[in-house]
């Protein structure tokens, strides 16, 4: 297999990781309001149990956000130990499973 020019790498990674961090810090931004606004109403609720409702939610949020610091070390071992060949990167990327079978 060639190796893949400095455009093809451009469009299929850096990219792609560019619209993911901007994505992530405006998520990020979202949170920081959120956690404002929920201390706010704990404050005057004088209660600090949270309903069903947000406790699975909130669950969700840290399987999803542990689920992406796994797949950040996939990508960063991907790309610092693929020593050049591209072979390497597409071998161990068709090896993984998909991130709704991967084990807890």
């Amino acid at each position: 297999m060639s190796k893949p020019s400095s455009s093809e790498w451009e469009l299929a990674i850096d990219l792609p990781l560019g619209v993911v961090a901007s994505q992530l810090m405006r998520i990020e931004e979202q949170l920081r309001l959120l956690n404002m606004k929920a201390a706010d109403f704990v404050r005057e609720r004088d209660s600090d149990r949270r309903s069903g409702a947000i406790s699975i939610r909130l669950e969700r949020i840290n399987r999803a956000l542990d689920s992406i610091r796994t797949l950040m070390a996939d990508i960063e071992t991907d790309i610092d130990g693929a020593n050049g060949s591209s072979d390497a990167v597409y071998s161990r990327a068709a090896d993984r499973k998909p991130a709704p079978e991967r084990d807890d």
